[in-house]
């Protein structure tokens, strides 16, 4: 869960910092742009004003021996009839009197239009809030998870009861069988143990098995601190190079043993 909320930080961070270098960029490029547009308009406002002088229009005539008849005074009304009755319109003037040049001033004036960075920041801003309270948010729910969780019941593991102390073993072969004798002792803090089996398996120079016998233990009930010797024959004697035996009590399960041949024959030597 802490890699996971150190990860989604990192990357949260990573993409705030990204988008305010794009932002930067973007922020740069704009006001190079606007910096060169005022320089040009401002150059352009600055050059000299020259005027083309054009020659007057001069009337074309189409024949030489033909002139119009002098123009005759405009009645009341304004209007004249010529000889066939027709009548004739009030000139109109060849070129409109031209329009009031606009102020250089004005002309190459740009206009202000607002700014859009201040829109971007906000939305920059907001998207930063939004990932900081989602994570404070998961941080916020970890820590009251952890808090109302149930703690871990503790299990002391039982403390397997002590085994059988294996005190003497002798083994003899005789007509094809193989005898083990020996002596067990229930220690004094073991507990009581009844209907024990003795267990015997026979293996080869090669490790590989070759027969089994099993037999219980002389006496049926063992108290703490009690003795039994045991009897176990194993068919088999020609090729046996080694054997195993164990316990098992009267449900099936092992009974753990330790050897004690060599402390109970130091012991044996040491009597008066």
């Amino acid at each position: 869960m802490d890699t996971t909320l150190v990860i989604v930080t990192l990357v949260s961070l990573a993409i705030a910092v990204g988008l305010g270098v794009v932002v930067w960029r973007f922020y740069r490029e704009d006001r190079r742009r606007t910096d060169a547009r005022i320089a040009a308009l401002t150059e352009l406002a600055l050059e000299p004003e020259t005027h083309r002088h054009l020659p007057e229009p001069q009337p074309v005539e189409r024949d030489r021996g033909f002139r119009l008849p002098p123009p005759r005074e405009a009645t009341a009304d304004r209007r004249s009839f010529s000889e066939g009755g027709r009548a004739e319109e009030p000139d109109l003037p060849l070129r409109p009197s031209a329009p009031p040049a606009a102020a250089p001033a004005t002309l190459f004036q740009e206009q202000e239009h607002a700014s859009p960075w201040g829109a971007r920041f906000v939305v920059m801003a907001g998207l930063g809030l939004a990932t900081a309270a989602i994570v404070l948010f998961a941080l916020t729910a970890r820590n009251s998870g952890a808090a109302h969780a149930p703690a871990p019941a503790t299990t002391t593991a039982p403390v397997p009861a002590p085994g059988l102390e294996l005190l003497s073993l002798r083994d003899t072969r005789q007509n094809g069988t193989l005898t083990i004798t020996g002596l067990v002792q229930n220690p004094r803090d073991g507990a009581s143990l009844s209907r024990v089996v003795v267990t015997a398996f026979a293996f080869d120079r090669n490790g590989s098995f070759l027969a089994s016998g099993r037999a219980p233990l002389d006496y049926t009930t063992l108290q703490p601190g009690d003795e039994s010797p045991f009897v176990v024959t194993v068919p088999a004697s020609e090729n046996v190079a080694r054997y195993r035996i164990g316990f098992r009590g009267e449900d099936g399960r092992v009974i753990a043993h330790v050897d004690r041949r060599q402390a109970a024959t130091a012991v044996a030597e040491n009597r008066p």
